[in-house]
């Protein structure tokens, strides 16, 4: 099989086979932290207390990566959203919530995220979260 790849294609064969494989992997959903039925809640908005608690712990501020993932957005929080969207079954939780702003809970839209924006999103919550407060993402 490799010989037939290197004879019809040349040396570069393994490209073929490389980049479907990084697609598939990172766009991958985190495992063992999603939801586990498409039932939704019966509340969409996170309201009240859950809202005020998710924007103080965030400090206000979008919880959005920027340059490559490293880094926050700058911008104010304006809206509450599931990092699991509610519309494939994720619950209107704390545990769920991330703070947005606009232009970022536009662009997220009701996508599955991929495990790489999960850790990312937990990882720069230990540096603004405060102490003693989980920074786990969880639809369970």
């Amino acid at each position: 099989m490799i010989e037939w790849l290197q004879e019809n294609l040349g040396p570069t064969w393994y490209w073929f086979i490389l980049i479907p494989v990084i697609a598939l992997v990172l766009t991958f959903p985190m495992v063992g932290r999603g939801p586990k039925s498409r039932k939704r809640d019966d509340w969409k908005e996170f309201r009240h207390r859950t809202r005020s608690e998710a924007m103080s712990r965030a400090g206000h501020r979008c919880e959005a990566p920027t340059f490559l993932y490293w880094g926050r957005c700058a911008e104010d929080a304006t809206e509450v959203d599931h990092v699991f969207p509610w519309a494939t079954g994720g619950p209107t939780t704390l545990a769920n919530a991330q703070v947005l702003c606009k232009k970022h809970n536009i662009a997220k839209g009701s996508r599955k995220p991929p495990w790489w924006y999960v850790l990312g999103l937990e990882n720069r919550r230990r540096g603004y979260f405060p102490e003693g407060e989980s920074v786990e993402v969880s639809a369970l």
